[in-house]
């Protein structure tokens, strides 16, 4: 398995050698591609000898390993481009000089330029497991500001049933590392600040948690020279003593330049409103027995539950189970669209709460402004498979200048038993 990633990684170096270019430190993968104006394998040594004559030590040193690395890549060029080289010795000269400049060049940004990092495919066939924040689209929706400080979640996880013998189960995780890139794959030196992990382990390892990773990086970090995009490459390792695992995963976010790189700031332009602070509270229901709840005392209603103000049921099938939820005296509901509404930053959702991510705030609770929506319906259908979203409910008595009849709710946890009912726990928030 080792020998197919090494083989997929130098096929796909390759494949992007004209593609990536820079330097590293020994942590990071990179792929360094120099095209030299054609020396022979003597004009290198003279290159390197000219070379040396105008740098310093170190930068010499630096030099010479760039030489030696395009030397192997010219002793594979045809003998007849050699001979033309050699045919005129005033261009052997021209190339002498370009070279060395070439090389000063190539010095200078190895300690001074941006870092470029190539990143590396995850292996095929891995046993290291992700969550699905981290697969596909959930990359772009697992970075929230919590005050000045991006947080990120998901969780990798080992299939240990790909990896065990007779005995003893032997994969374990052996390391995780973490950068900041820019959209160009620049290293940034910014603090990325993380609760240290006892390695080798096989307990997941959760980027959210305070109990696990706890990944954060600060947008005030003076490492930032700009707003826009970043990503967050996550790199971790695992082995059996055998065979060595690596998975590789890009977050992005955004660094708002409205909050971190404007020149004035007034609050006159604020549009200000009065904040409507909220409670919440925590409900045990299933589907069976107690499908029902009711917002305003926040208690699980029993079944048949035909009048409450929210009644979930079962749906779906035995392969694809579901939960559906329904109202019983007129209540609307429909999911929170802050991700699509100014200031686009504060798109909450399970384990993502108002009040963790705004610890600042004085107090330190969810209000009604934290739960924007669009529109509001009697139905909501596919909420396993929208497990993470927060969702709203109004009255039809709903006052926007109390709150009063205004709710936010969401599922904090589904256990789905043999008969294909769920007992479900549901976290809800009203206002004070």
């Amino acid at each position: 398995m080792k020998e197919r990633f090494v083989r997929s990684v130098a096929a796909m170096s390759l494949a992007t050698a004209f593609m990536f270019f820079g330097c590293s430190d020994d942590s990071s993968s990179v792929v360094t591609v120099e095209e030299p104006e054609t020396l022979s394998s003597s004009d290198v040594s003279d290159a390197e000898s000219s070379s040396s004559a105008k740098l310093d030590e170190k930068t010499s040193s630096s030099s010479s390993k760039k030489v030696s690395s395009s030397s192997s890549e010219e002793e594979e060029l045809s003998s007849s481009s050699k001979k033309e080289r050699k045919s005129s010795s005033s261009s052997v000269e021209d190339d002498e000089t370009d070279s060395s400049s070439s090389l000063e060049n190539s010095s200078s940004s190895k300690t001074d330029g941006p870092e470029i990092i190539y990143v590396p495919p995850a292996e095929d066939a891995s046993v290291i497991v992700l969550s699905r924040e981290l697969v596909g689209d959930g990359l772009l929706t697992n970075s929230r500001l919590s005050g000045d400080d991006m947080r990120f979640k998901g969780r990798f996880g080992l299939d240990i049933t790909q990896d065990s013998s007779e005995t003893a189960i032997n994969i374990k995780f052996t390391n995780i590392e973490y950068k900041v890139l820019d959209t160009e794959y620049r290293n940034v030196a910014v603090a990325i600040n993380s609760n240290p992990i006892t390695f080798p382990t096989s307990n997941d390892i959760e980027l959210n948690s305070m109990n696990s990773a706890g990944v954060k990086v600060s947008m005030t970090d003076p490492g930032f020279t700009a707003c826009g995009k970043y990503n967050l490459m996550v790199t971790v390792t695992a082995s059996n003593g055998v065979h060595d695992y690596m998975s590789t995963v890009l977050i992005p976010f955004e660094r708002e330049a409205a909050e971190y790189c404007r020149n004035t700031y007034s609050s006159s332009s604020v549009a200000q409103s009065i904040e409507i602070p909220m409670a919440s509270c925590e409900v045990e229901l299933s589907t069976n027995l107690n499908p029902g709840l009711d917002f305003a005392s926040c208690t699980a209603v029993p079944a048949p539950a035909t009048t409450a103000d929210i009644i979930f049921s079962k749906a779906g099938t035995r392969d694809n189970p579901e939960i559906t939820a329904t109202s019983g005296n007129g209540i609307q509901f429909g999911p929170i669209s802050n991700g699509e509404q100014p200031p686009y930053t504060d798109d909450y959702e399970v384990n993502f709460w108002p009040e963790d991510m705004n610890p600042g705030r004085s107090p330190a609770t969810a209000y009604v402004s934290d739960f924007m929506y669009r529109t509001l319906g009697s139905t909501i259908t596919g909420m396993i498979e929208n497990i993470n979203q927060i969702y709203v409910a109004a009255t039809t008595a709903h006052n926007k200048d109390t709150g009063a009849g205004f709710y936010a709710f969401a599922i904090t946890d589904a256990r789905q038993g043999n008969d294909g009912d769920f007992s479900l726990t549901i976290k809800v928030y009203k206002a004070l």
